[in-house]
């Protein structure tokens, strides 16, 4: 029973234990959503889709296409879509349907403390 007992404690000790790379840590990063004309695009929600490391990163876009998140520098892919703003549905109606899901033909390098400009047609 003792045998049994250590046996069981060295498989839980080795168990907890982690084996993958730490996380690269994330920063703070700004930006704006416009047409390629230059004009804003709000009340929507960007989604910065990673193709390396990190995680999904749902950014709330300000009526004058103005967004802020904490996101994992890296190369990522995009998306818009409705957001919790009360004219949402009416501003993504601006948005060709193509960018409603993340495509690996329109990606981002998002790097620390840099400002974004992510310019749609």
């Amino acid at each position: 029973m003792k045998n049994l007992l250590l046996i069981l404690s060295l498989f839980v000790v080795v168990g907890c234990g982690s084996a993958g790379s730490p996380m690269p840590s994330s920063s703070i990063v700004k930006g704006k959503l416009e047409t390629s004309a230059g004009k804003p695009i709000g009340n929507v929600l960007l989604t910065l889709q990673p193709l390396g490391d990190g995680h999904p990163s749902p950014l709330q876009v300000a009526e004058d296409g103005t967004f802020q998140g904490e996101i994992v520098p890296g190369k990522y892919a995009y998306s818009i879509a409705k957001s919790s703003a009360k004219n949402s549905e009416q501003a993504l109606k601006l948005v060709d349907a193509k960018y409603y899901e993340a495509s690996m033909t329109r990606t981002i390098s998002v790097q620390a403390g840099q400002e974004l400009r992510i310019a749609i047609e």
